[in-house]
């Protein structure tokens, strides 16, 4: 079913109301928020989201492409001139807190100069991951800059419209609400080896080579850019995780893997294999690491921590809720489906009736815009 722009704006204004009070924690809540966006006003695969911290560099970012040209952004955008970034202005945060009070939507020639393509800061930074034109927001909640979302579309894709303008305007108090909410429910990290884990589409394991007395002593690029995300978002500068001064970066990596595998009944760090632990980062990141046994040439024995990438279960399920606007029994049938679960089954495990769970069924498919059953679990299955 094709629906038209103006309808495809509706649903999505919907779906955000609903995510500004679904209690996702800050990382899951700007990922969902990337979709609904992008079901109203289609733009790039490449996003990313300041989070309204008093750093230029506290970014989520919704792919590893993306969160790469971070330091590049801080390098180009923040500390060259707009003779080199090609802006009309510094893109840092002080910059960002003045313009919001004059209005919250700005358009592509607002903040870039004209034949911005032309200068080096675009080339080094927004050619490479697909960005041509934006539409930048900056939303506000009693007065505090809640974050800034730059919307990049490609360089075929239309500029943005008035229609897409008025969408922003309707949404972003219900955005600004979610994130300020978002913020201040800011969860404490936890680690387990119990807490579920869903890995994240399109980012690889990474791995860092530690001695015998837990000190990282190399990482690959994979767990460099895994690390640079949580980082950032903690306070440690992007100049930190630049080579070849990997220092801070190093000691920052050395103090949470000693967090992570701190063996809270024991008091002791256990951070040699046979060992896996779950890390739930204060805003919803979560890491799996294991720890693999190695000699060294040098005969010494060496640890290597594989670091995957992901979230919780219960966060995907919640998002995928979101992302669709399903309520709370229509994400539990969905669940159940997506195990193949059948119709009296469901009725049972949920305690309604079959005619009842016949009838979230239909509501299900006709919000997924999918046909049958075995398409909606599909869509379950596959969601990231």
């Amino acid at each position: 079913m094709v629906r038209s722009d103006a309808r495809n704006k509706e649903v999505a204004l919907a779906r955000i109301k609903r995510l500004a009070s679904s209690g996702l924690p800050l990382e899951p809540f700007v990922r969902t928020l990337f979709v609904l966006i992008n079901d109203a006003i289609p733009n790039s695969p490449n996003q990313t989201f300041h989070i309204g911290s008093d750093r230029s560099d506290s970014y989520i970012c919704d792919t590893p492409e993306v969160n790469q040209k971070v330091p590049l952004h801080e390098r180009y955008s923040i500390d060259a001139p707009p003779a080199v970034s090609g802006a009309r202005f510094r893109l840092d945060v002080a910059t960002m807190r003045q313009l919001f009070k004059t209005k919250i939507i700005w358009v592509h020639e607002e903040i870039m100069q004209p034949n911005s393509h032309r200068f080096e800061g675009f080339s080094a930074v927004t050619r490479p991951v697909g960005f041509h034109h934006c539409l930048m927001i900056l939303f506000q909640e009693s007065g505090d800059l809640a974050g800034c979302y730059p919307i990049w579309r490609v360089a075929d894709q239309k500029p943005l419209s008035a229609e897409d303008t008025a969408f922003i305007s309707a949404s972003a108090p219900h955005i600004a609400y979610g994130l300020k909410t978002a913020q201040l429910m800011r969860r404490p990290a936890t680690r387990s080896a119990e807490i579920s884990f869903a890995p994240l589409a399109g980012w690889e394991a990474g791995s860092i080579l530690i001695d015998q007395a837990g000190q990282p002593i190399a990482m690959d690029a994979q767990a460099q850019l895994i690390f640079q995300q949580i980082a950032l978002l903690d306070g440690i500068t992007v100049d930190a995780l630049r080579l070849p001064q990997l220092r801070k970066a190093f000691d920052y990596i050395a103090k949470t893997l000693r967090e992570i595998f701190h063996d809270p009944d024991s008091g002791l760090s256990v951070s040699v294999p046979p060992v896996a632990r779950v890390y739930l980062h204060w805003t919803g990141i979560v890491l799996k690491l294991r720890g693999v046994y190695m000699m060294g040439a040098d005969g010494r024995d060496y640890t290597t921590v594989l670091v995957e990438r992901g979230e919780t279960k219960e966060a995907r399920w919640r998002r995928l809720a979101a992302r669709w606007g399903l309520g709370e029994r229509e994400a539990e049938v969905l669940r159940l489906i997506a195990e193949s679960r059948t119709g009296p089954e469901i009725a049972i495990l949920l305690e309604i009736s079959h005619e009842t769970v016949r009838k979230h069924t239909s509501a299900i498919l006709a919000k997924l815009g999918v046909e049958n059953r075995a398409a909606a679990a599909a869509v379950a299955r596959d969601f990231t």
